[in-house]
């Protein structure tokens, strides 16, 4: 590639590498310098370390069937010319056509595209089935709902190992400002953006984690509260049936406790009345749920699926596993298990 320019300080020819004295300590990172010798396994690992986008790159074959693939391996060249590249497998069974194709897309994924990322990246020839399809230069088809696309001519192929180099000129690009799909790992993530600066005119009110989490609260357990109080069900019942149902045949003090610890406050009176009511049964310091209770927590807990089903609708797989995340640190902190006020009430578990 040449020489180096100006290294990271700015230091005419200094090398952006560290000196053998500062170099990683071995033992903490492999390390080889015998290409034959390298475990490709751990190598794609370490590639893996490194957080890329997902792209779809499409074109039109010569027969002219549309083909579409999923790859991660794009990168921007150069500015002026505005030219790109990716590179793609040379045991691809793509390949022939990429190499004689004058046009092809490139399309950045966005965050709501995950299961079309999955889809491009099998094998097959129905890819495209089904999907609303524009079409660009040389007829190449152009995907919707992208983060961003590219539409290039081919300049450029190279050989790069096991890899066969794409270079193309950009012709047309547009931008959405969806947010990107991205990948690390083996594994579809998306990118949350730092919050701003609140305004001065907002009030901390306003931007409480508290409220805001008390406001989900409502909107995943009203439905199931609304359904347990016409059964004739009271908060207390509730607790006691979702303490309970947590495993059969427990000890009373462990249900209470699990359900302290679970932000309820369930005494000792509420388990005595359920038991009294048919919904338990409290059998020396072993309580278990009885016939009509496990019935109830059954319907509540499918009350509570659909509710958290329709939360789905509105989040993809990523941004839920990312709430749970986020929620089981906020309640894992000491100082709010110890000293926050106990809720009332407590999500049915199933």
């Amino acid at each position: 590639m040449g020489v180096w320019g100006n290294g990271p300080s700015g230091v005419q020819g200094q090398s952006p590498w560290p000196s053998s004295a500062e170099r990683l300590n071995p033992t903490s990172m492999s390390a080889t310098t015998d290409p034959d010798a390298v475990d490709q396994r751990a190598f794609r690992d370490a590639l893996g370390s490194f957080v890329t986008g997902v792209t779809i790159v499409t074109t039109r074959g010569a027969t002219g069937t549309d083909i579409g693939l999923t790859a991660n391996s794009f990168n921007s060249v150069s500015l002026d010319p505005p030219m790109v590249l990716w590179s793609l497998a040379l045991n691809s069974s793509n390949l022939p056509a990429f190499r004689t194709a004058q046009w092809w897309a490139v399309h950045i994924l966005s965050s709501e595209q995950e299961t079309l990322s999955a889809r491009f990246a099998q094998r097959g020839e129905q890819k495209f089935a089904g999907l609303a399809v524009a079409r660009g230069p040389g007829d190449i088809p152009l995907l919707e709902g992208c983060a961003a696309r590219f539409i290039c001519r081919q300049a450029y192929e190279y050989e790069g190992g096991d890899h066969a180099i794409f270079v193309g000129q950009v012709l047309e690009f547009d931008r959405a400002g969806r947010p990107p799909l991205i990948y690390h790992e083996g594994r579809y993530g998306r990118v949350i953006a730092e919050a701003q600066e609140a305004g001065a005119a907002e009030s901390f009110a306003g931007r409480f984690l508290g409220h805001q989490v008390g406001r989900a609260y409502v909107a995943l357990f009203g439905e199931v509260r609304r359904e347990y109080l016409r059964r004739g069900l009271t908060p207390a019942d509730f607790i006691v049936l979702t303490s309970v149902g947590l495993g059969d045949d427990r000890k009373l003090p462990e249900v209470l406790i699990q359900a302290r610890r679970d932000g309820a406050d369930m005494a000792l009176d509420a388990v005595r009345d359920a038991a009294a009511r048919g919904l338990v049964a409290l059998e020396g310091d072993v309580v278990r749920l009885a016939e009509q209770g496990r019935t109830l927590l059954v319907e509540l807990t499918a009350v509570a699926q659909a509710s958290q089903m329709r939360v789905a609708d509105r989040l993809n797989a990523g941004e839920i596993a990312m709430l749970r995340h986020l929620l089981d640190r906020v309640a894992d902190q000491p100082e709010a298990a110890e000293g926050a006020a106990p809720s009332t009430e407590a999500a049915p578990r199933s």
